[in-house]
């Protein structure tokens, strides 16, 4: 028996001539679709009929999407955000879901690292004005005594915080789930509400998974909390965040900057509001892009779809 194969996460799909050697020996019709970020609804509706597994990336597979794909029995997403299934409808249908969690912890984390010490030392500023033939000194800013506030106290969140302890910040923190007092004090984290982060903070980064909870964490009315003009910074998912917003923030020089791993909506266009600005560091949601970490993924992926079949 011959297995449909639909292939639509776009780091898989960059590799697939390395990558395709896996199916070698198996019984697959393979489908590999290109694209940027992840495919929509309306794209998805014509390629998902007669298909037996999904190896996807962030793609909307919502209800309309499941029903249509009338021999689907397993997804396999790759990486580990799965908020753009249908759970619900995943298990009304009996699709098998698999992921790789905490594939992306330390790429993630240091990415996060990266892009705060990039903005408080001012460095591509700096590389910038050196193009231009511009020889100036820019006073930054260390990390010595901040107030930095996590929101997400998951693999990430948590492997963060460890990241800060030699820099001697202050790191609050902050999760739904009930955190060990074993594992606060080992991260030196002061657990805190919300709230108390963004009146407290000089850093807020989130790392929370993308939830009804979640889901514009970051809006307008942040405007009153915020008191010490913090810089913001987001690696885990660009709902989290109301753009507008954060335009908003940005605009009314509530907020002192932001670092963008994620977007609201992606891929960011040129028109984004949030390119014009000299106190925002963007990067192509793409914190999760090292080597070792990404050929891991690729191999459990896989190795999930084989597995989601064969039950």
């Amino acid at each position: 028996m011959k297995f449909n194969i639909l292939i639509t996460a776009f780091p898989f799909v960059n590799e697939y001539k390395r990558l395709r050697k896996l199916f070698i020996n198996s019984n697959f019709n393979i489908k590999v679709v290109k694209t940027t970020q992840s495919l929509k609804e309306k794209d998805l509706l014509k390629l998902v009929e007669n298909i037996d597994g999904i190896l996807c990336g962030d793609d909307e597979i919502n209800e309309k999407v499941l029903k249509k794909a009338n021999k689907l029995k397993v997804l396999s997403k790759w990486g580990t955000g799965i908020d753009s299934i249908d759970l619900e409808a995943c298990k009304k249908l009996n699709i098998k879901v698999y992921n790789t969690p905490g594939a992306f912890t330390e790429s993630v984390a240091t990415q996060a690292l990266a892009l705060i010490l990039n903005f408080n030392r001012k460095i591509l500023q700096n590389h910038n004005n050196i193009q231009k033939g511009i020889w100036n000194k820019l006073e930054g800013l260390t990390l010595v005594k901040k107030n930095i506030g996590i929101i997400g106290l998951g693999n990430i969140g948590l492997r963060i915080a460890e990241l800060l302890v030699p820099f001697n910040s202050k790191v609050f923190g902050n999760d739904i789930k009930k955190i060990s007092k074993k594992k606060l004090k080992k991260f030196k984290i002061s657990f805190k509400s919300k709230n108390f982060i963004y009146q407290k903070s000089d850093i807020i980064i989130l790392a929370t998974d993308l939830n009804d909870t979640t889901k514009h964490l970051i809006n307008s009315k942040l405007s009153k909390l915020i008191k010490s003009k913090p810089l913001i910074v987001n690696i885990a998912r660009g709902p989290i965040i109301e753009e507008k917003a954060l335009i908003f923030l940005l605009q009314k020089k509530i907020i002192k900057g932001a670092c963008l791993d994620v977007f609201e909506y992606e891929p960011l266009t040129k028109k984004s509001k949030l390119t014009k600005f000299n106190n925002v560091i963007l990067t192509s949601h793409n914190a999760f892009n090292t080597k070792d970490e990404v050929n891991k993924v690729h191999l459990n992926t896989y190795k999930n779809l084989i597995s989601g079949l064969k039950k």
